[in-house]
């Protein structure tokens, strides 16, 4: 965590912010302190990211799907903006740990158990946000966290908030990371299956188990080629023999000849002896799950969060009301014809 800049806001929606985790691709991520004391890492939307058509529309769509995930696999959506702050912002569950590729980078590749435990959570997780109807799109290491309970998703859906408004796919606007890309999302960001979700688990499977990416090349321009090139296969070297099955499956160019998140999850149990799946995933989170000295300390007083079952999905009362405007105001649009 760094400083807060002299610029940076104190507060968002009752939650007290305490430092910066960084900057991504929408934005600046902070931490923050919810009144219950809950932390909470703090996503804010750039201007520019909204001047795209349709972009506001979307993070309401995006960030309500995001709260109807129910699963301790991913980080959970707590609250967003109101319906006219701006920018707007939401706020995940703070997650203490390294990522995957901090981990990776540091420690070194996982053995073929624990890759098969890291594949069986993370398609857990992926299988809980499909159930949302969303598709993540951009899965890669630096998107799975390494938490004390084990690994959680983060970032799921949030890449329709950088859309582009037409069909066209250029440089700028490919929506996901290239390295974890699967064929048909390197030709279109539109309209993508399950399936490409399946081939970025893949991709990140190969990574953890062998520190390098299914295709690496010196420009995009030949790395999006050697991916969506059928007769150029992947880099496989390095996967433990166990793996190699499973994880070339993932990583079939056509979308339709991939297993479902289901079948991967059965693939990978095989390699751990189904009775030792829960033992491999304890494990995982006991190996992996490194504190740093530079985290943000703990929230004082620290406070459960009360489990939330799939039957009463909590959806943050901010963007309820958002989405009951938007409603409203296309039902007065209608009344006029």
């Amino acid at each position: 965590m760094d400083p807060l800049k002299p610029d940076d806001p104190t507060e968002l929606g009752g939650i007290t912010l305490r430092g910066r985790l960084g900057r991504g691709g929408m934005g600046i991520v902070f931490y923050g302190i919810t009144p219950e004391g809950e932390p909470v890492a703090v996503k804010t939307v750039r201007a520019e990211v909204l001047e795209r058509s349709g972009a506001l529309g979307r993070f309401d769509r995006e960030t309500i799907a995001m709260g109807m995930v129910q699963s301790p696999r991913v980080a959970n959506l707590i609250t967003t903006s109101g319906p006219d702050d701006t920018p707007p912002w939401f706020a995940l569950e703070y997650v203490r740990g390294l990522n995957l590729a901090e981990y990776i980078t540091e420690y070194g590749p996982l053995s073929a158990d624990l890759g098969a435990a890291l594949g069986i959570a993370v398609a857990e997780a992926l299988a809980e946000i499909h159930a949302a109807g969303i598709r993540h799109r951009d899965l890669k290491p630096a998107n799975i966290l390494l938490g004390a309970d084990g690994p959680r998703v983060i970032d799921f859906g949030l890449a329709a908030l950088t859309e582009a408004p037409s069909d066209l796919t250029h440089t700028g606007d490919r929506i996901g990371t290239p390295k974890c890309m699967a064929p048909e999302q390197a030709n279109s960001p539109k309209d993508l299956p399950p399936a490409t979700d399946v081939y970025a688990l893949g991709a990140v499977l190969v990574y953890a188990l062998a520190a390098h990416y299914p295709y690496e090349r010196a420009t995009l321009q030949a790395l999006l080629f050697a991916i969506t090139d059928a007769a150029t296969p992947p880099d496989l070297s390095g996967v433990p023999p166990a793996l190699i099955a499973p994880v070339t499956g993932m990583l079939a160019h056509a979308a339709a000849a991939r297993p479902t998140l289901e079948e991967v999850a059965a693939e990978l149990a095989e390699v751990l002896r189904p009775a030792d799946v829960a033992g491999a995933l304890r494990r995982l989170a006991e190996v992996t799950y490194r504190e740093r000295e530079t985290d943000p300390p703990p929230a004082d007083p620290p406070r459960q969060r009360p489990v939330r079952l799939p039957e009463i999905p909590e959806v943050p009362s901010a963007l309820v009301a958002r989405i009951a405007e938007d409603l409203r105001r296309d039902y007065r649009r209608d009344a006029r014809f």
